[in-house]
């Protein structure tokens, strides 16, 4: 996922990786770290996004960083599981107030059952699931471990 970034934004200097609390920063920590080993002269800066994943429509998203010197750069949203596109919907709120170069939206499993237009424009790992299965991911030592329950 860190090459296809790099490729599709590989005339920028800077990139801001904004990970969804509760997995996604993990996610875009380690994107951040291979992003800085293939590219050392990158700027690459990591944020969070919090938002109650359970009932997001009824409570406000906070993102951890201004987004005013973004304004003609790179954001990547960074989730570790899209489901229905729901928490990623309601992810991106505090991005549309502000105009970037572009806003993209990086996840490690995609289980495309989506019920909201979201797409991903990264994508580590797509799953054809059944509703009623779960997906775990598990972070060790700079990997991911993906377990379908």
């Amino acid at each position: 996922m860190a090459c296809q970034i790099l490729e599709r934004n590989d005339e920028e200097k800077r990139i801001l990786l904004a990970g969804v609390r509760c997995g996604g920063e993990d996610v875009a920590d380690q994107l951040a770290h291979e992003l800085k080993r293939i590219s050392p002269e990158l700027v690459v800066e990591v944020t969070h996004i919090i938002l109650d994943k359970s009932n997001p429509a009824e409570n406000s998203v906070h993102i951890g960083v201004d987004l005013a010197p973004w304004t003609q750069g790179v954001v990547v949203v960074v989730d570790d599981v899209a489901h229905t596109g729901k928490t990623l919907l309601h992810a991106l709120r505090p991005f549309l107030d502000t105009y970037f170069l572009r806003l993209q939206v990086a996840v490690l499993v995609d289980r495309a059952h989506k019920t909201h237009p979201i797409h991903p424009d990264y994508v580590g790992l797509s799953l054809a699931t059944t509703l009623q299965e779960h997906i775990e991911v598990v972070q060790s030592e700079g990997s991911f471990s993906v377990w379908l329950l």
